[in-house]
């Protein structure tokens, strides 16, 4: 993947974290639980969490006008993704779940899927059809003013302006 790609991925990725930092038990029972939930999930369950994701996201009304998604497609959605959760956790998952509710509650479960969650979207992010997408931005962005922020001899500072090192 090309480097303001994988910069640009870094950035939206970030933004979904939380500043918020669990005890050493629960983050390392957190960590558990997310890893099974990557490691159990199929690509059948990958693709519906990430339509889930997509027509979850369309519900904003900024982004609303660029999707068309009917109350039955979000039912259908909204019950596929509710059984993969539910298959996870009480099938694939649930000594880790039943770990990571003890040692950290609710905000432990809600950490492990928003690691899910990431692993996810980063597989999407990384499909063909979606880097080429993701490169149409680079052609508007000002890599000589990015490269300014850099240290001489590193970082953006090798970029050429399509984003490629030199």
């Amino acid at each position: 993947m090309h480097r303001p790609l994988f910069v640009l991925l870094a950035l939206f990725s970030a933004a979904s974290v939380t500043l918020a930092k669990p005890p050493l038990a629960a983050a390392a029972t957190e960590d558990d639980l997310g890893q099974c939930l990557i490691r159990s999930t199929t690509p059948a369950d990958r693709k519906v969490l990430t339509q889930w994701a997509f027509a979850t996201l369309a519900l904003d009304p900024d982004v609303a006008p660029l999707a068309a998604i009917s109350p039955a497609q979000r039912e259908s959605i909204n019950q596929q993704t509710g059984s993969v959760v539910t298959s996870l956790l009480t099938d694939a998952c649930p000594a880790q779940a039943q770990r990571a509710f003890a040692n950290g509650g609710p905000q432990a479960i809600q950490s492990a899927f928003e690691t899910w969650g990431q692993w996810a979207i980063t597989g999407v992010a990384s499909e063909p059809h979606v880097m080429q997408g993701m490169a149409g931005l680079l052609q508007y962005i000002d890599i000589g003013k990015l490269m300014m922020l850099a240290p001489l001899g590193g970082g953006l500072a090798n970029l050429t302006p399509s984003g490629r090192r030199s």
